[in-house]
C-alpha cells in the first residue's frame, strides 16, 4: 500500500507523529469533497513564510489587547477605596493575568496558528465547540472595541462640548473615530506592529509623568489606606465621609478590574504571523504580565495619594480631571493625547486579533472562505476587517456598562473553553512537543485554572442576576446563533471536513516529492 501523504512527509522531514505537522492547506483536488472543502479553506500557508511580527510588536499587541494604559481603571479604586483597590491589583496577577498568560504562551507555541484558541479546541474538543469558542470570542472582542471610539468623544468633549450635545451627532462622532482607529489594518501586518510600539510610547510616557508629578505633590498618603463605607457620597466633590460600615461595590470592583486584565488570550490569534513563536511568545507574555501591572499600580497610587478630585468620585474618563487639577491645561492636553493614543491602540490591536481570528477560522473551515481571502499587496484580510467593522458599528451607540457586561459574559463563556482545551490536551495529547510547557503537571495546570474559572463563572451568573437583561438577551441570542450557524453548516465532528488533515501542501522552498 502506498504511503499516505502524512507518512510521506514523516520520511523526508523526520517528522514523529508526536508534535503536531506544520500549519496544512487542504487541495482535495479530483475528490469528491473538494469542491465543498474548498468553499471553507481556500489555499493558504498559514503563517509559513509571511511571520514577521517580533517580540516588541507582539509585545505592544499584547499590551494593547490587554491594558493599553490606566484610562477607563478608576472604578478599581473608586468601587471600594484605594485600600480596596490595592488588595485587587496584589491578587488579579496571581487568579488571573499569570494562569492566563502561560496557558497561552504553551499553546501559542505548539499551536502556531491564526484564530489561536479557536485551533486549541478544535484539537480538544473537534470543530462544533471550536467554532463555539471562536464565535462568541470573535464576538467578545468586536463588542468590546466599540467602548473606544465612545471612549474617545467622551475625552474630547471636555474640550468641546457641542460635539457631544445629541444622540445623532454622538454616534456619528464615534463612527469617525471608529474609521479613524481601523485605518493602521488595513496597512498590513508589519505596519500594525511598529504602529503599536509608536502608541505604546505615547501612552506611557505621559502616565510615568503623571505618576512621579502626583507622588510629588501629594502631602498626605492616608488616602491609599482607605475604604469605600455606606455613608460615602459618589457625587460629593468637596469632602469625603468614611463613616458607616465597609460598602465594596463588589459587581463594579470585579467587572472593571476583569476587564482591565482581560485580553491575554487575544495574543493567540495572530500566532501565524509571528517570527519564531517558540522564543516570542513565553518572553512577550511576561513582559506583558508585568508591564500591565505597572500600568495600572503606579497611576492609580498617585492619583489617589494626590487626591483632587476625590477618589471617591471617579469614573472611567477621572485621569483628565485629575490632570487637569495637577498641572492644569498643558498637563490634561499631555494626558488628552495619551488617552486618545490608548484608544486607539486597544482598537487597533483588538481589531487587529478579531480580524486574523476570524481569518484562522477560515483557513481551518470553520467559517466562509471569504474572510481568509488576502490581498496581494499587503496580505491584508480585507473582509474580516470589514466585519468587525459592521459589528463595532452596529454597537457603538450602546451605553458603556451595558457593553462591558455584553463583552465580560461572553468573553468568560470562551475563557473557560480555552482553560478545559488546555487541560483536556495535557490529557489526550501528552507526548506532543510542546516548545513551553506550562511548569508542573497536570495537576498544577488544574490547581492554577481554579481561580481563571471561578471569575468566568461569576460574570456568566452575574449575567443572569443583573436587573439589565440587554446584555443576557444578547449573550443569549449570540449562543443561539452560533449552535444554529455550527449545525446548519455541518460543522459537527461526524460532518466536518478538516482541512488540515486531508492532502497536504507543502513550502515550494523545501522541495520535498512525496511521490518519493
Amino acid at each position: 500500500m502506498a504511503d499516505s501523504p502524512v507518512s510521506a512527509f514523516a520520511s523526508v522531514q523526520g517528522y514523529d507523529g508526536l508534535a503536531p505537522p506544520p500549519p496544512l492547506t487542504l487541495l482535495m483536488q479530483g475528490t469528491p469533497q473538494s469542491r465543498a472543502c474548498d468553499q471553507r479553506a481556500p489555499r493558504h500557508d498559514h503563517g509559513v513564510g509571511r511571520r514577521v511580527m517580533t517580540t516588541a510588536s507582539v509585545v505592544a499587541l499584547c499590551f494593547f489587547s490587554v491594558c493599553g494604559g490606566a484610562i477607563g481603571s478608576e472604578s478599581i479604586f473608586a468601587s471600594g477605596g484605594p485600600a480596596m483597590g490595592l488588595i485587587a491589583l496584589a491578587i488579579i496577577p496571581f487568579a488571573w493575568s499569570i494562569p492566563i498568560a502561560l496557558i497561552t504562551a504553551e499553546l501559542s507555541t505548539t499551536y502556531p496558528e491564526n484564530s489561536g484558541f479557536t485551533v486549541w479546541v478544535h484539537q480538544a474538543f473537534g470543530p462544533f465547540w471550536a467554532f463555539q469558542e471562536g464565535f462568541l470570542s470573535w464576538l467578545s472582542c468586536a463588542v468590546d472595541n466599540a467602548l473606544y471610539p465612545a471612549l474617545a468623544v467622551t475625552c474630547i468633549s471636555k474640550y468641546a462640548p457641542a460635539l457631544a450635545d445629541t444622540n445623532v451627532g454622538t454616534w456619528f462622532l464615534k463612527a469617525a473615530f471608529a474609521i479613524l482607529f481601523g485605518l493602521p489594518n488595513l496597512l498590513g501586518v508589519e505596519m500594525v506592529g511598529r504602529g503599536m510600539v509608536v502608541l505604546t510610547v505615547v501612552v506611557t510616557i505621559p502616565f510615568m509623568i503623571f505618576f512621579v508629578w502626583g507622588f510629588a505633590a501629594t502631602n498626605d498618603w492616608s488616602a491609599l489606606g482607605q475604604f469605600r463605607h455606606t455613608d460615602t457620597n459618589s457625587t460629593d466633590t468637596t469632602s469625603l465621609t468614611l463613616t458607616g460600615a465597609i460598602d465594596v461595590q463588589w459587581s463594579l470592583l470585579i467587572s472593571t478590574t476583569f476587564w482591565s486584565f482581560n485580553g491575554f488570550s487575544y495574543c493567540s490569534t495572530f500566532a501565524g504571523e509571528v517570527a519564531n513563536p517558540s522564543v516570542t511568545y513565553p518572553r512577550a507574555l511576561l513582559i506583558t504580565v508585568v508591564f500591565v501591572e505597572l500600568t495600572y499600580l503606579l497611576p492609580l497610587m498617585a492619583a489617589a495619594a494626590y487626591n483632587d478630585p476625590l477618589w471617591s468620585t471617579w469614573t472611567e474618563i477621572s485621569f483628565s480631571d485629575i490632570a487637569l487639577s495637577l498641572g492644569g491645561d498643558g498637563f490634561l492636553t499631555l494626558i488628552t493625547i495619551a488617552t486618545l493614543a490608548s484608544n486607539w491602540g486597544q482598537y487597533s490591536s483588538e481589531m487587529f486579533s478579531t480580524t486574523f481570528q476570524l481569518t484562522g477560522m477560515a483557513e481551518s473551515g470553520l467559517a466562509p472562505a471569504l474572510f481568509a481571502s488576502r490581498a496581494k499587496a499587503n496580505n491584508v484580510p480585507y473582509y474580516s476587517v470589514g466585519m468587525s467593522f459592521l459589528i463595532i458599528f452596529i454597537l457603538v451607540g450602546m451605553d458603556f456598562t451595558q457593553v462591558l457586561a455584553m463583552t465580560n459574559m461572553l468573553s468568560s463563556i470562551g475563557q473557560v473553553l480555552l482553560i478545559l482545551a488546555a487541560i483536556k490536551l495535557r490529557l489526550s495529547q501528552p507526548d506532543v512537543h510542546r516548545p513551553y510547557r506550562v511548569p508542573g503537571g497536570v495537576g498544577a495546570l488544574v490547581a492554577m485554572s481554579i481561580m481563571p474559572i471561578t471569575i468566568c463563572g461569576y460574570f456568566i451568573v452575574n449575567t443572569f442576576t443583573d436587573n439589565d437583561h440587554t446584555p443576557l438577551y444578547f449573550a443569549m441570542a449570540s449562543i443561539a446563533i452560533g449552535i444554529g450557524y455550527a449545525l446548519a453548516m455541518k460543522i459537527t465532528p461526524k460532518q466536518f471536513v478538516d482541512p488540515k488533515k486531508m492532502i497536504l501542501v507543502v513550502d515550494a522552498d523545501n522541495d520535498v516529492d512525496l511521490s518519493a
